[in-house]
């Protein structure tokens, strides 16, 4: 299992300014302090969640061009984790750049002295160094019998801001990113560096139809080597006007099995890592998959689904991004329309931007209203809702991505500092030939659960009300499964011949 930490771009800027005190004006005196964590819901990694920083006071810490922390400040943090049901961390600074290795005081003060200290926490002490250029470094120390204790060193420490999200990582973390002729274009375009960041950042897609196939496509063309697909529905006939990786031979097959596929044959990482998750995002192991990404891509169509995804998001600090789309139809088309946001922790979550409704989402989950109605239209014998077309599908799963990899690369220099910088909520009307970006507070309504009780809480955050069960095929299910996987695979073959 690997690990990780996630912290605010806000709670990173409040340490840095603690812990990188002692070194300006050239000066070399490190600094210390305290924090709480808490675990993220994560499948495959163990996440630490990095909030409510415990700063010293005078008589907490001696400072000696080294730092040594007081018991009574160690007393002090841990009962505040005790009533949080929240783990330690211990901060420190380094006078060097870049990822840091441990010092063999700091790694005896680490593991003999804090680490035993809060055991009662029941979660391991969670370690953090900052260089002097700001990059992080952490290790979870955990306690394997016999008090015996060793670190488990994390594979990247991510910061995630209203602006953009970055991470740190040590130096041989990754093999060198080359410049290679399948992705020659694309490094060129926004550089090495760039497509660094891009490339390692986990992409979880929700959502593997019309809009989620297109954006599914592009990402792996653009060399992410590690993309989660989840999504319960099987390819249907009507699909099939719209889902770019699926053919007449694909009916009836999971789409996230045939996107898997179609993924994987054309992405132009060298070790593409690519998820297929045939469940809904309303079960309990779709949720915690969706949790170990570094970004979420939301591309589903009902108020339920939207709700379990900003639990997740706020819960686990992890930026997400919206698409939908809305069409007004009568004999001919009337009105369409389609907004794309980015949310997460320091911004308005889905639901304050009036993206869903907690009423919606609850009726959802009786059964009581349908879900996924794109398009609006009174007759009944009117259009069934859950129709789109490609040509919107285009532009919506366009946007989502040109947000994406602006928030990604998300260079300092590419924003004004004004509030309203970035422009990370726009709503498109077709008929009216129409863009307008907006931007909504920078927070929620004061009674809003996600940013004012549930962000950070990982564990803690997950939704009130019951998962839904997954799906237990008999061996029949599995077996036609099965067949019609094989029949696609035929067909498609067949087909090839032919032509």
């Amino acid at each position: 299992m690997k690990h990780r930490v996630v912290l605010r771009e806000s709670v990173h800027r409040q340490l840095a300014d603690h812990l990188l005190s002692g070194f300006h004006n050239e000066g070399w005196q490190e600094e210390a302090c305290l924090a709480l964590w808490r675990r993220g819901e994560g499948f495959n990694r163990y996440t630490g969640i990095l909030d409510d920083v415990v700063l010293p006071d005078g008589g907490d810490r001696d400072l000696h061009g080294n730092v040594t922390v007081q018991g009574d400040y160690l007393n002090r943090a841990l009962d505040r984790a005790l009533k949080a049901d929240a783990g330690v961390a211990v901060l420190h600074s380094h006078p060097g750049p870049g990822w840091q290795a441990l010092s063999a005081i700091d790694e005896n003060t680490e593991r003999n002295i804090i680490a035993p200290f809060v055991r009662e926490t029941g979660l391991p002490l969670l370690g953090l160094t900052i260089g002097s250029d700001g990059v992080w470094s952490a290790r979870f120390w955990r306690e394997l019998g016999r008090g015996r204790i060793v670190p488990v060193q994390c594979t990247d420490v991510r910061r995630v801001g209203p602006r953009h999200t970055s991470a740190d990582w040590p130096p041989d973390g990754y093999l060198p990113y080359a410049r290679r002729p399948s992705l020659v274009r694309t490094v060129d375009s926004w550089g090495i560096e760039a497509q660094e960041r891009l490339a390692r950042t986990h992409v979880c897609v929700v959502g593997a139809g019309s809009v989620g196939s297109i954006i599914l496509e592009s990402l792996a063309r653009m060399g992410i080597e590690e993309i989660t697909i989840i999504d319960a529905d099987l390819v249907e006939d009507r699909n099939l006007d719209r889902l770019i990786y699926a053919d007449r031979h694909c009916i009836g097959v999971l789409k996230a099995k045939v996107a898997g596929d179609h993924v994987r044959r054309v992405a132009t990482a060298r070790r593409p890592v690519i998820r297929s998750v045939p469940l809904s995002i309303r079960t309990e192991r779709a949720y915690r998959l969706a949790a170990d990404a570094d970004v979420i891509v939301c591309c589903v169509d009902n108020a339920e689904a939207r709700d379990v995804l900003n639990h997740i998001a706020y819960a686990n600090c992890l930026p997400l991004i919206d698409g939908g789309v809305l069409v007004e139809s009568g004999e001919r088309l009337l009105s369409a329309k389609w907004c794309v946001h980015l949310v997460g922790p320091d911004m308005r979550c889905l639901r304050c931007r009036g993206q869903y409704t907690s009423g919606d989402a609850r009726d959802e989950r009786l059964g009581i209203r349908h879900r996924g109605r794109y398009i609006n239209n009174a007759a009944e014998d009117g259009p069934e809702p859950g129709q789109n077309t490609v040509a919107f599908c285009n532009l919506v799963a366009a946007e989502q991505t040109r947000m994406l990899v602006r928030y990604l690369i998300g260079e300092d220099w590419w924003h004004d500092g004004s509030a309203t910088a970035g422009q990370w909520s726009f709503e498109h009307r077709f008929v009216e030939a129409e863009t307008e970006p907006f931007e909504h507070p920078d927070r929620c309504v004061g009674s809003c659960q996600f940013t004012h009780t549930r962000l950070g809480l990982g564990e803690g955050g997950r939704p009130t009300y019951r998962f839904a069960e997954e799906t237990r095929e008999g061996w029949r299910g599995r077996l036609m499964h099965r067949y019609r996987q094989v029949r696609m695979k035929v067909g498609r073959a067949l087909a090839a011949i032919h032509t």
